[in-house]
């Protein structure tokens, strides 16, 4: 009996050489043929498609050919392989006919006779799924970095019970000082990190969340292995099986908070301290507001009064009759300091010194002080008047400024402090009772934080609404620097709009001058008139009067506004020509330099004179105004203004 051998596989004899050519043709792979050296004998259509070559380009080419020029040392090795009877399986780079890279994954191998036989499947689509991947795995990993926020993973049994190990991100351990990929963190070492008097916290918090399928948010405390305690904040959420309903897993997020908590308990102390000087000094306080008020009241009682003394001639028996106002203003207003320095005394030991070498010595230190992302620029004016203060206080104010700018710019800017020297005349008293009058140093600190309201202007110097100086139960702050420049016969002010930073100015006495500041009675003489009609934008009511006041003494027609809406309204309803726009920069509404913008397109060629409480460096600076533009720095006297709108106007 004959009995048939049987092979052991399949031979390729067996198969009829039709059903051969149909499997190469319709193959959903490249295959190609190619002899020794690599060159094309036959490549299937998939791969002329996928190659974007017609039969003739390809079969003149090799498989170097294809490989791009940047990937062709990587790939010489296993070509080489290839060519010298190893099966190869490998990823790599083709090059499309239209130039671009295709990613490819390739299985060959050599035939007996040195022929190359392989298959490729591109796989492009997939790498770029990958790449994404990775890119988004990298840069969630970075945001975790940068918050302090890492996260994790708890699989469940079917009997609820934890899993371990966990799986945590890179931040998760470092939050729990230890270095990534250390060690493996399990739910044995996760408790044993955890403070004693919380662990049983957490387990009834995850515990609950797992029951009742809430959402966990909880605090507790952490021992790190240096012995050092953590406050930790955690997010919790169980995901659930979505047919079965049944927890799967635990997946959370975790933060230190450490920093808001010392914080929060610092802040908590500092109330309590409050609270008691506040039961201490209740008077204090009371008094405070009280002369806040008078104050304001004041402002507008001396500052028309000194007007009435411009509009009479020096022998005018009326003139006599404004004397008492204005010595009872004077007293009113001394009294008022005495009440917002209660509890501010200080023994000041006062010398002659030049505040552009105080800003000097200390530009190291504030420079630390604020850190690398705050720009600390400097602005000295030369042939600076010295003054006469404590230069150990003087420091304090400039230290003390240079926190409260730098807190003001939490995500970082710029810090300037500018020098001048500036003469202060009535005009400036009338709305700034206790500036000094005459030659004066102004020293300006601006930043470009997040600004204040007017309501946080109208408190920031009064005693408890910040803190209070060293020894008096209150701590340091805004206050002392108050104390400090009223002691020195200085003045301050702070010039402030919502997300537009705050400049304060500090003005001191010059002991030191060669030139002199005409006097309000000498105001009247020898000033250039006008007839021209004026816009006057200003939000501030004692400036617009005060404005209105001067320039149409000197003949000018004036129109006014508090704000940009209303101006744009007055210039609409009116049909007689307009020579000029003064207007303030920074506004609630609408900013002086959007309303000249608006304003341009009904009357073009309409001046404009800008004017502002901060300095005109720190205006430009601020992208309020560009340097080109025509600018007033505010304080300024009846006769800058009256002069500088005649040279605006004149041009």
């Amino acid at each position: 009996m004959k009995t048939l051998e049987q092979p052991d596989t399949p031979r390729l004899e067996a198969i009829e050489p039709d059903l051969l050519r149909t499997i190469f043709e319709q193959a959903t792979e490249g295959i190609f043929v190619a002899d020794s050296n690599g060159r094309f004998i036959a490549v299937n259509q998939r791969g002329y498609d996928m190659l974007g070559y017609s039969q003739a380009e390809i079969l003149r080419l090799s498989m170097l050919d294809l490989i791009p020029l940047e990937n062709r040392a990587e790939a010489a090795i296993p070509l080489a392989e290839l060519q010298a009877g190893k099966i190869i399986h490998q990823e790599g780079w083709l090059r499309h006919k239209e130039g671009h890279r295709l990613a490819i994954e390739v299985n060959a191998h050599a035939l007996p006779d040195g022929r190359l036989v392989g298959f490729v499947r591109e796989i492009t689509e997939r790498k770029q799924v990958e790449e994404a991947l990775r890119k988004t795995t990298e840069n969630m990993a970075a945001a975790q970095r940068i918050a302090h926020i890492g996260s994790w993973e708890i699989e469940l049994t079917p009997d609820l019970a934890f899993v371990s190990p966990q799986l945590w991100s890179d931040e998760c351990y470092r939050i729990f000082g230890v270095e990534p990929g250390l060690m493996e963190i399990t739910s044995e070492l996760f408790y044993s990190r955890v403070h004693p008097d919380d662990r049983e916290f957490i387990a009834q918090v995850l515990r609950t969340a797992i029951q009742e399928g809430t959402e966990a948010f909880y605090e507790y405390r952490l021992v790190r292995p240096d012995g050092s305690l953590r406050y930790i904040q955690d997010r919790a959420r169980v995901m659930r099986d979505e047919v079965t309903g049944r927890p799967l897993k635990i997946i959370g997020t975790v933060q230190d908070v450490t920093a808001r908590k010392e914080a929060e308990m610092a802040q908590a102390k500092l109330e309590e301290q409050l609270r008691q000087a506040q039961k201490m000094e209740s008077i204090g306080q009371l008094a405070g507001g009280v002369a806040h008020d008078f104050n304001n009241l004041l402002t507008v009682i001396q500052g028309y009064a000194e007007l009435m003394q411009v509009r009479l001639e020096s022998g005018d028996p009326l003139r006599r009759s404004i004397e008492p106002i204005q010595r009872a203003a004077d007293s009113a207003a001394a009294l008022t300091r005495q009440l917002l320095a209660f509890s501010r005394k200080q023994m000041l030991a006062p010398t002659s010194l030049d505040l552009n070498e105080l800003v000097l010595n200390l530009h190291k230190m504030l420079e630390r002080l604020i850190g690398e992302d705050i720009l600390l620029e400097t602005h000295l004016a030369p042939h600076l008047h010295r003054v006469l203060a404590d230069p150990g206080q003087l420091e304090q104010v400039l230290l003390n400024l240079t926190v409260n700018a730098r807190d003001a710019m939490p995500t970082g800017g710029s810090l300037i402090i500018e020098t001048a020297n500036v003469e202060l005349n009535e005009v400036y008293l009338s709305t700034h009772l206790e500036a000094p009058l005459g030659p004066a140093v102004m020293l300006a600190i601006t930043d470009t934080g997040h600004g204040m309201d007017k309501e946080t202007q109208a408190h920031i110097f009064e005693p408890f609404f910040t803190t209070k100086a060293v020894g008096q139960g209150t701590g340091l702050g805004l206050a002392t620097v108050y104390g400090i420049i009223k002691q020195s016969g200085g003045d301050i002010h702070v010039y402030s709009e919502p997300g537009q930073g705050a400049t304060f100015k500090i003005y001191l006495p010059a002991v030191e001058t060669t030139s002199g500041s005409p006097s309000l009675g000498q105001f009247q003489p020898e000033l250039p008139r006008g007839s021209e009609t004026i816009l006057l934008v200003e939000d501030e009511e004692m400036i617009r009067k005060l404005i209105l006041a001067i320039l149409e003494k000197e003949g000018y027609t004036l129109l006014q506004a508090s704000r940009g809406k209303e101006a744009l309204a007055l210039v609409q309803a009116n049909p007689n020509p307009i020579d000029l726009l003064i207007t303030d920069v920074v506004m609630p509404e609408m900013s002086g330099r959007i309303l000249a913008e608006q304003l341009a397109t009904l009357r073009p060629g309409l001046k404009v004179l800008y004017i502002s409480g901060y300095t005109d460096d720190a205006v430009v600076r601020h992208g309020l105004l560009t340097a080109e533009v025509e600018f007033l720095s505010k304080p300024f006297s009846p006769t800058a203004l009256i002069t500088k709108v005649r040279h605006i106007l004149d041009r």
